[in-house]
C-alpha cells in the first residue's frame, strides 16, 4: 500500500471538483470573452468564481486576477507592481527574502538585471524573517517588499501583518506568496494589510494550471502578458 505525504507539492483533485470540472470541460466550454450565448454563460461562471475567491480573502472581486498557476501569479505581481510603481514614483528597489520561492527570487533577480536594485532580507534558522535586518534595508526608494507567508520547505510562518506595516511606514507596497497557507489558515487581506497576494489551486485539491493574484485597488500594476484582453488586459 502506498501512502502519499507530499501535499505541500501538490494534492489530488477532490471528487467534487472533478464532477464540476467534467461538466464544463465537456458541455459548457464557451470562451468567456465571446459575446454569444456560450461565452456569456461561461463568463458568468468565471465571475462567480472570482467573487467567491474575493469573499474568501476579504477582497473585492475586481481585485482578483486568474493566472495559470502560482509561479505566473508571483511573476505578474513582482514584475507588474515594480514596473508600474517605477513609472509612477521612480522607485527602483525590490526587497525579498533568501527563503522565498524561486518564482519570487528569480523574478526579482531578473529585475536587478534591468535597472532595479535588489535587496535580500536575512532569515533565521527556521526561515523566518529577521525583523531587525529587514527594517534596516527599507528606504524611501523601496518599491515592493515580497515575503512568503508559510515556507514551502520548513513550514515556518512569517508575521505578515507586522512585516507589512514596516513596509507601509516607508510607503512601499507589500506582497505575500500564500500558496502554502491559502485554504489552510484564515487569510484576510485587509487584516494582514496586504497590497498583493498570490495562491494556487492545486495545493488545496483543485486543478493544476489555476492560480490567483490579488492586487489591491489603486496599486499600480503592469501586464505580464501582452495582447490578450482577458483579466482586464
Amino acid at each position: 500500500m502506498k501512502v502519499y505525504f507530499d501535499n505541500a507539492a501538490t494534492t489530488p483533485l477532490h471528487p467534487k471538483v472533478i464532477e464540476v470540472m467534467n461538466k464544463y470541460l465537456a458541455e459548457e466550454f464557451g470562451n468567456p470573452s465571446s459575446i454569444h450565448s456560450f461565452g456569456r454563460k461561461t463568463r458568468v461562471l468565471v465571475e462567480e468564481a472570482r467573487e467567491r475567491i474575493a469573499y474568501f480573502i476579504g477582497a473585492n472581486a475586481n481585485e482578483i486576477y486568474f493566472t495559470s498557476g502560482g509561479t505566473e501569479a508571483n511573476n505578474f505581481v513582482i514584475f507588474g507592481i515594480s514596473k508600474g510603481d517605477y513609472s509612477e514614483r521612480k522607485r527602483n528597489s525590490i526587497l525579498v527574502s533568501s527563503a522565498d520561492h524561486y518564482s519570487v527570487l528569480d523574478a526579482a533577480l531578473e529585475l536587478s538585471k534591468n535597472g532595479f536594485y535588489l535587496q535580500i532580507a536575512e532569515v533565521d534558522s527556521t526561515t523566518q524573517i529577521l525583523t531587525g535586518n529587514y527594517k534596516n534595508l527599507l528606504s524611501n526608494s523601496t518599491s515592493l517588499v515580497s515575503f512568503i507567508h508559510v515556507n514551502n520547505e520548513t513550514g515556518s510562518i512569517n508575521e505578515i501583518k507586522k512585516l507589512a506595516s514596516y513596509a507601509h511606514d516607508v510607503n512601499s507596497y507589500f506582497h505575500s506568496d500564500v500558496v502554502q497557507s491559502f485554504g489552510k489558515i484564515p487569510i484576510n487581506v485587509k487584516e494582514l494589510n496586504l497590497d498583493a497576494l498570490t495562491a494556487s489551486a492545486h495545493k488545496i485539491h483543485g486543478p493544476k494550471g489555476i492560480g490567483i493574484a490579488y492586487v489591491k485597488s489603486g496599486t499600480p500594476v503592469n501586464p505580464l502578458i501582452i495582447g490578450g484582453s482577458q483579466e482586464r488586459n
